[in-house]
């Protein structure tokens, strides 16, 4: 369970120095400490669940949600993050790995998500369409359609089965809110060579 250093001195609060306690704690490895004032108990909780309460609001998107939805092959070992009006990526190291948030336009961060739990733990996740949107708006810029299917399925190798296996009505909505090259151009393509329009 994640807990705030509040809640800590309020279990703990019995104790003559709370926070030599939380700090023995962390020796003892009873606790983990994410980042400044905010602690995990549990060694074994899925670092993807981990990522919100670290930078808010934020939800796991790009490279991150592409492999849990199969996009890309590749086991990702950066858990990375959409955020909102930080305006630098942040990065966060602790021992259950590295995090990464990256803003995306503010016109599009409440679109397209939903949430995943893991026992008593849960995360806001960019659907698959929102995660290749997301990161479309990141990657590269390119200026045609064949330049785009380059860097999607050769490039970045995003899964052409899992990527057909996508809800493109709803993939065109969100694109168009970005007001990106790259995803101009995803709409003209997924609109000729996939709803052959």
């Amino acid at each position: 369970m994640i807990l705030t250093i509040t809640q800590l001195k309020e279990r703990y609060h019995k104790y003559a120095n709370p926070i030599d306690k939380i700090k023995r704690d962390c020796d003892a490895g009873l606790l983990i400490r994410l980042n400044r004032g905010l602690y995990e108990d549990n060694p074994h909780a899925e670092p993807m669940f981990l990522a919100a309460p670290l930078l808010s609001p934020s939800y796991i998107s790009f490279e991150t949600a592409l492999s849990y939805y199969g996009l890309i092959p590749e086991r990702v070992v950066t858990i990375t993050s959409a955020s909102l009006m930080v305006r630098k990526n942040k990065d966060f190291v602790n021992s259950f790995g590295r995090y990464t948030f990256t803003d995306i336009p503010s016109d599009v961060f409440y679109l397209g998500t939903t949430h995943i739990t893991n026992g008593d733990y849960v995360a806001r996740i960019a659907t698959k369409e929102k995660a290749l949107c997301d990161s479309l708006c990141k990657w590269p810029v390119v200026h045609s359609v064949k330049d785009l299917k380059q860097l999607m399925f050769d490039d970045k190798r995003i899964d052409i089965d899992e990527f057909q296996s996508c809800n493109f009505l709803d993939m065109i909505e969100i694109a168009k809110q970005y007001h990106k090259t790259n995803l101009v151009l995803l709409i003209k393509m997924i609109r000729k060579e996939y709803l052959h329009e």
